[in-house]
């Protein structure tokens, strides 16, 4: 009987970290409807990399003691790109358009972007640091895209709740 069967939500789904991106400049944080994804996301990925310096004066008691300086915080992405952009994204080629049209025209290609991973929120205002694709074997072709910190004073992680998670 149906009814009596349980549904198992403990499988793990790539929509648990979503990259959206938004039009703007950094001294004013875009509204919510502003945020749209990128493109159907293959592998996203933070790594917030502290640079850090250590102290071995004579009184850490033998321990080489280290401090956190500043952090590097990088957003990576990739995804595969449709023959046309979904009217709900972002979308790959008019992500491509802005950055050229960015750097032929000596500005710094910038976006807000925020990552939801699990009940965290990462944002900031960011540089579009690494932008390549790759045709692939089986005819799927992939945007690769890298993010780093433009504005430190943009960066925040909050909490979702769940009303919020997609």
């Amino acid at each position: 009987m149906a009814e009596n069967c349980t549904t198992d939500n403990t499988k793990l789904f790539g929509r648990a970290v979503l990259l959206e991106v938004a039009d703007g400049c950094g001294d004013t944080v875009p509204a919510e409807a502003e945020f749209k994804l990128l493109m159907p996301g293959t592998s996203k990925t933070f790594d917030m990399s502290p640079n850090t310096t250590t102290s071995s004066a004579d009184d850490t008691k033998g321990w080489v003691e280290n401090i956190v300086t500043s952090n590097d915080l990088t957003l990576s992405f990739e995804g595969e790109v449709r023959v046309n952009d979904r009217s709900d994204q972002y979308g790959v080629y008019k992500f491509i358009k802005y950055y050229v049209t960015e750097v032929n025209n000596s500005r710094q290609p910038t976006l807000w972007v925020r990552m939801s991973f699990g009940q965290l929120q990462i944002q900031g205002y960011m540089v579009i640091t690494s932008l390549s694709n790759d045709g692939g074997t089986d005819d799927i072709v992939t945007l690769s895209t890298e993010f780093k910190v433009a504005d430190g004073a943009t960066v925040s992680v909050t909490d979702i709740t769940e009303e919020e998670t997609p």
